[in-house]
């Protein structure tokens, strides 16, 4: 691996590497002289001063270089560290006393070998004992550790799954962890960094101005950008694999009548999380969502969930998921009632239409107070019913539970979001709440029951080992 080795002042015998921007200096240290360049590229990229300095059997000396990483800084500056492995545990020891945290804003540990007490906040003063002993998964999905400081575990990967050069290297597992850096960091340094413009620079171009200079001028250039449409499996991988995707599959294939609306983004350190209300008429062949399929001038009305992964203020990835069987039904491809040959006592296939795009637009539980969940669920359970008793009243009661939202009173407040082509005429009116048109019709849905469905999922128990240092009070 190949490795730069500069000479600075004040800097001991630390490598360098040195972007020019200002002095939000991060310190990454590990065991050997050695270390992931991409790793260090990718601070550098994010704007930070990245020092690297090598654990190299610990001691004096490399306390000594520790101490020496806040040397240059002006009044009022900080540096930080990254630490993996056994440097992570010797830095864990070494910032627990609060001497050696002067200028320190921020410290990351990437599996380290040993952990301070649990229940002690940094910095502490107490005599230490260690222990072995089970460190189980955290809670939630996100596996943290109900202890005294933030702790996460990554209970599918192993120790080096952050570093690219090494076998141990998970891209999941990194890049949660990268994200939890980078919102560490800019806490400490007090970094507000606006990721929301190159986001919106970017559907500006790709929805309304159908620029595909601008549309690709959006994404990073010293990585390797994706998109991904799970439900078609579209996009590409690469900035040429983007551009054709963008200009034989997007670009000019969006309906006129397309309208967009934010129904709420969710702004993290280095993703933005979009839900969009979408409504067309399928008037053109759209090959990214229904690719094949001939215009059948049917209404569509969804909702799609972006995920956008932001590196250096440009697009580095965008997952996007929309329900396909709710846009099959739709435009007509797919139809409840016709259940496959086999499924006995299966008379409904679980799947609705445009009524979930709607139910979501028009939520607001403060002031509808209607309960319009689990009613396929309560359909199956009142045919269930009916099926092991010949009362009349179990089928009204089915019946009364199923009436189709399509039939309830559609509120009207103009326009409903932002038409990808302002110029054209206006699209036939499908939904409303809050700056939605609609028209005012009765119709009924697609055999059309709402529901939200429910699903659980359970992680596997299991057991890493870690030396927890307990801390002893002094007498």
């Amino acid at each position: 691996m190949a490795s730069v080795s500069i000479s600075a002042p004040g800097l001991s015998s630390g490598f360098l590497y040195n972007n020019g921007s200002n002095n939000a200096r991060v310190c990454i240290t590990s065991e050997t002289n050695e270390f992931d360049m991409e790793t260090i590229r990718n601070w550098q990229n994010e704007g930070f001063d990245v020092i690297y300095e090598p654990l190299n059997g610990g001691g004096k000396d490399y306390e000594a270089r520790l101490m020496a990483v806040k040397g240059g800084l002006g009044v009022g500056e900080n540096y930080a560290v990254i630490a993996f492995g056994e440097a992570a545990s010797y830095c864990l020891q070494y910032y627990a006393e609060a001497g050696n945290t002067a200028r320190l804003c921020a410290l990351v540990a990437y599996y380290p070998t040993t952990v301070p007490d649990n229940r002690i906040k940094f910095p502490f003063q107490a005599k230490k004992r260690r222990r072995t002993r089970a460190l189980k998964p955290g809670v939630g999905t996100g596996e943290r550790l109900k202890w005294a400081y933030p702790v996460y575990t990554y209970y599918e990967a192993q120790p080096g799954f952050a570093e690219h050069d090494m076998e141990e290297y998970d891209h999941l597992s990194a890049s949660i962890a990268w994200s939890r850096t980078v919102s560490v960091l800019r806490k400490g340094f007090s970094r507000d960094v606006d990721i929301e413009k190159g986001l919106e620079d970017h559907e500006e171009a790709k929805f309304f101005k159908s620029n595909i200079s601008e549309t690709m001028e959006s994404y990073v250039k010293h990585k390797t950008p994706t998109v991904t449409y799970a439900s078609t499996l579209s996009g590409g991988i690469g900035a040429q694999e983007l551009q054709r995707f963008y200009q034989r599959f997007f670009i000019g294939k969006l309906p006129p009548s397309m309208h967009i609306r934010l129904l709420s983004r969710t702004t993290g350190s280095d993703r933005i999380v979009d839900e969009l209300y979408v409504s067309f008429e399928h008037s053109q062949e759209i090959p990214w969502m229904l690719p094949g399929v001939p215009p059948t001038n049917k209404p569509v009305e969804i909702v799609l969930v972006s995920i956008v992964s932001i590196r250096s203020a440009k697009l580095y990835s965008e997952h996007v998921y929309w329900d396909q069987a709710s846009v099959l039904v739709q435009v007509g491809l797919l139809d409840p009632k016709l259940v496959p040959n086999g499924f006995s006592g299966v008379d409904r296939l679980p799947v609705i239409g445009r009524e979930a795009a709607r139910r979501i637009l028009h939520e607001d539980p403060e002031v509808e107070g209607v309960n319009y969940h689990n009613r396929l669920i309560r359909r199956a359970n009142a045919k269930n019913r009916k099926n092991q008793s010949s009362r009349s009243s179990v089928a009204d009661e089915s019946a009364a539970e199923l009436k189709s939202d399509a039939e309830l009173p559609v509120r009207s407040k103009g326009d409903k979001g932002k038409n990808v082509q302002e110029q054209q005429t206006s699209p036939p009116k499908l939904a409303s709440k809050n700056g939605a048109g609609v028209e005012h019709q009765e119709e009924e849905d697609d055999d059309g029951d709402a529901t939200e469905t429910e699903a659980t999922s359970t992680k596997p128990e299991g057991d890493k080992a870690a030396y927890v240092e307990e801390a002893e009070e002094k007498e």
